[in-house]
């Protein structure tokens, strides 16, 4: 072998890569190229710990797959307002056919919740979901972003919407009005890591001839009878007989409680039973008794749906369609029975 052909070997390596990229790249540009068409993210399986997250996502592939051995990465996050709950990715997917699902499977951590808990108070009760996706196009060492994907989808609660009340009522105890109830009204404080306050405020009227003092108030708190906060509150108030006054009290949900909440929250198909209880201690005639303040009790049913595609915004560089029916081949048997199961019955057999 002459020295002239083991110099130029080396550089025939380097023309035959240089060929090789410049063809990969340009079948990219000039061919259509890997790119989402649907994602669809569900809850899986919860536990005390943490959740899964499943992510289908349609694929639709390429002419240039058939020409030439590409693999194509996918990338994804999921947040809650600021909180990220879970990161994935599912790394050299060969697509065949015309498209493709494929599943990413992730876990996201229970003690997330009680921040993501933190920002829904106080943002206004308002979270958005966004579940942001990337295609990554692979050959050797070669990477081309080809396709990002972003569902967002915005989740309002209206929790103390039952105690903002201008209705007239009456608070009977002893056989005899005790209370006349003129309105009542509620506001969330500034949530911290550590808890939540419920500021609830009525304005009453003693309609009897005699002072009524208050002498405390207690509070429980339940979320799907989790008890998320309990407490009693010396806050002495003197109602003078014929004469009306605004008593205010605060109740403080325990955010370290929210990550167990969560479990029975998805195991109930998002839905949350909220149930806040006052109570007050009052002295009559000399004698002190428990009474509850039925005009601050209240009851609300919770929904979530964080991932429904109702009045959700998709916005990615290709067009977005409905995801597909999956084919019976592109999954694992297993897979393909947890994905058809009912999801409450699922979560419920976790439990």
């Amino acid at each position: 072998m002459d020295l002239e052909s083991s110099l130029n070997k080396p550089l025939l390596v380097i023309v035959v890569v240089f060929l090789v990229v410049s063809t990969v790249v340009l079948c990219v540009i000039a061919f259509d190229r890997p790119r989402i068409t649907a994602v669809n993210t569900e809850w899986g399986t919860v536990t005390e710990d943490r959740t899964e997250i499943v992510t289908q996502l349609a694929i639709e592939n390429p002419r240039i797959l058939g020409i030439i051995e590409l693999f194509v990465d996918v990338e994804y996050s999921v947040s809650l307002n600021t909180v990220e709950i879970a990161r994935g990715e599912k790394q050299s997917i060969q697509p065949s056919g015309k498209q493709n699902v494929v599943t990413v499977s992730t876990w996201a951590n229970n003690d997330d919740i009680p921040k993501w808990w933190v920002t829904h108070i106080n943002n206004n009760q308002t979270t958005t979901v966004r579940v942001n996706t990337d295609v990554v196009l692979t050959h050797d060492d070669l990477r081309v972003p080809l396709n990002s994907w972003t569902r967002t989808r915005t989740v309002r609660t209206n929790i103390l919407e039952p105690l903002q009340n201008n209705e007239t009522r009456t608070l009977r105890t002893f056989d005899q009005p005790l209370f006349i109830v003129n309105r009542t009204a509620a506001h969330w404080g500034q949530a911290t890591a550590r808890q939540t306050p419920l500021i609830a405020s009525a304005t009453i009227t003693n309609p009897l001839p005699n002072a009524i003092p208050i002498l405390n108030i207690g509070y429980t708190i339940r979320m799907n009878d989790i008890r998320v906060g309990s407490d009693v509150v010396d806050q002495r108030t003197d109602i003078p007989p014929g004469s009306t006054r605004t008593i205010e009290t605060r109740a403080i949900i325990n955010n370290t409680r929210l990550d167990e909440w969560w479990v029975t929250h998805l195991q109930r198909n998002e839905t949350t039973q909220l149930t806040v209880d006052f109570y007050a201690t009052i002295e009559y005639n000399g004698v002190q008794r428990r009474i509850p303040l039925d005009f601050l009790t209240y009851q609300r049913t919770i929904h979530t749906q964080l991932f429904s595609k109702n009045n959700s915004t998709e916005r990615g560089r290709d067009s977005i369609s409905d995801l597909p029916r999956t084919p019976a081949h592109l999954f694992p048997s297993d897979r393909r029975r947890f994905l058809m199961e009912n999801p409450s019955e699922r979560l419920q057999r976790n439990r």
